[in-house]
């Protein structure tokens, strides 16, 4: 994705079906990211601890990349991350690559408990860089119908953002925030003005027409 300071690529379960083709497609798409002149961070999203099968399988697919940090989705405490960072940790030293080189960025805003425990994750691990959340997710899971689109956001979705920008806070690390991908083009400058003022130091796009606009609003 052109301007993008990082690319992630999507390792959740449902699109690990085919384990067969798994491998290739991943080693693929590092190798297309790695041969351009400048490349992007590499991340990977990753499941949730609790699929520990599918977050180990992810994991053993791309740690032999380097990628610079996963994506964890569906956290719901500190010690999710914990468990994220032994996974992490054991591939690490199977591939032959310096244990604890991988970043953690916490997706703990896509479910309800994640929000709620976001003051748990501060002091966890040391490769914890961010916590993060997924508005839309987590409307989904609460059966919030209202629109995404503008402020002010339902009260549940207002608390879990609040949350998740206390519990960055309060750990020293990253604040993002994540842009939907059908947000109106006219709003998504406002929406990173707001992003920013409310202490936010990264956001998350879905789609590469909204990356141009991020970089000129958060740099």
């Amino acid at each position: 994705m052109a301007g993008a300071d990082a690319v992630a690529l999507d390792l959740r379960a449902d699109r690990l079906e085919n384990a067969a083709i798994a491998p290739e497609t991943v080693r693929a798409f590092t190798q297309r990211i790695g041969a351009r002149a400048t490349p992007p961070a590499l991340f990977a999203l990753v499941p949730p601890p609790l699929e520990t099968d599918a977050l180990a399988l992810a994991l053993s697919l791309i740690v032999p990349h380097q990628p610079d940090a996963i994506l964890l989705s569906g956290p719901t405490c500190g010690a999710d991350v914990q468990k994220a960072d032994v996974m992490l940790s054991v591939e690490e030293a199977k591939a032959g690559l310096a244990v604890g080189r991988t970043a953690i960025l916490a997706l703990a805003g896509d479910n309800p408990a994640g929000a709620l425990s976001a003051a748990s994750f501060a002091g966890k691990s040391k490769r914890l860089a961010g916590l993060a959340w997924h508005p839309m997710a987590l409307a989904a899971n609460l059966g919030v119908a209202a629109s995404l689109d503008s402020m002010p956001l339902p009260g549940s979705l207002a608390t879990a953002r609040g949350l998740m920008l206390l519990g960055a806070a309060s750990a020293g690390i990253a604040a993002i925030d994540w842009l939907r991908a059908e947000i109106n083009e006219d709003s998504v400058s406002e929406a990173c003005r707001t992003a920013l003022q409310d202490g936010f130091s990264a956001i998350i796009c879905e789609r590469r027409e909204q990356v141009a606009t991020v970089n000129r609003v958060l740099s």
